[in-house]
């Protein structure tokens, strides 16, 4: 058992449910509070009436004494974690309800816990507990990382970003990214990048004389063709009908 500032955390055990048949969770009640976090598939899960479709990169916290089973079958390969502790007081350790934690950080402390509980299960229990407050750590300070990837999105605006792409790139889930934007901005991730992709097309318009093809090609897209159905498509104009808009032009030497 480890005590912080009178909280109590024990580790009770976990391991990796790993299967390429179809599967469906069985339905239980338990006393301990359960994290599940998926490396493959998707599992769907209910806790009460609540209902859960978790893919991968996905971490959910089951609350003690409320039943939980499956809601429909995984098919193909499913693979998670999971790990049962009890907490004499959750709410100290602010650990979010469902998200999507940093990817390889995660997946090297629950092998490592893994390991330890058999080994060394005071450490475990250590590691489990700077895990567990870490986590929600992550989430006071989810402002500031949002900012983070709005700040990668307008640095890369030039290129083709998808919102897989970097979901990956940062550790989150498709889904969770685009909560995430829609929290703090307003808008979802897909629309931060048309956002930005456009607002860095219309720069290059207003700032260089170079041919539309020119400047398709510096933008990332594959032909004239494309890049002028994108605009048009966001814009309701043509790159050249929004170019020849704004023709009045001073010029100043001192």
């Amino acid at each position: 058992m480890v005590t912080i500032d009178g909280m109590e955390l024990i580790y009770s055990n976990m391991g990796l449910f790993d299967s390429d048949n179809d599967w469906i969770h069985p339905t239980i009640t338990v006393d301990t509070y359960e994290i599940i976090y998926v490396m493959e598939g998707e599992v769907h899960i209910r806790e009460g009436e609540t209902v859960y479709d978790l893919r991968k990169g996905e971490m959910l916290l089951l609350e003690p004494n409320i039943e939980h089973g499956g809601t429909a079958v995984s098919h193909g390969r499913t693979s998670f974690y999971w790990l049962h502790y009890h907490c004499s007081d959750p709410a100290a350790l602010a650990f979010p309800k469902r998200f999507s934690p940093e990817a390889p950080v995660t997946v090297r402390v629950l092998k490592e816990l893994m390991h330890l509980q058999r080994s060394a299960p005071v450490i475990a229990e250590l590691t489990l507990a700077r895990f567990l407050l870490d986590a929600g750590r992550e989430r006071e300070y989810g402002n500031s990382r949002a900012y983070e990837i709005a700040e990668y999105i307008r640095a890369n605006s030039r290129q083709p970003l998808t919102v897989n792409a970097l979901a990956r790139r940062f550790g989150y889930s498709p889904d969770h990214l685009s909560r995430l934007f829609k929290r703090e901005f307003g808008y979802d991730a897909k629309t931060a990048i048309i956002k930005n992709r456009v607002d860095y097309i219309e720069s290059v318009l207003l700032h260089s004389g170079d041919p539309i093809k020119e400047i398709a090609v510096r933008c990332g897209f594959e032909d004239e063709n494309a890049f002028v159905k994108f605009f048009k498509y966001h814009t309701r104009t043509t790159p050249s009908e929004f170019r020849n808009r704004y023709f009045h032009v001073h010029i100043n030497s001192k």
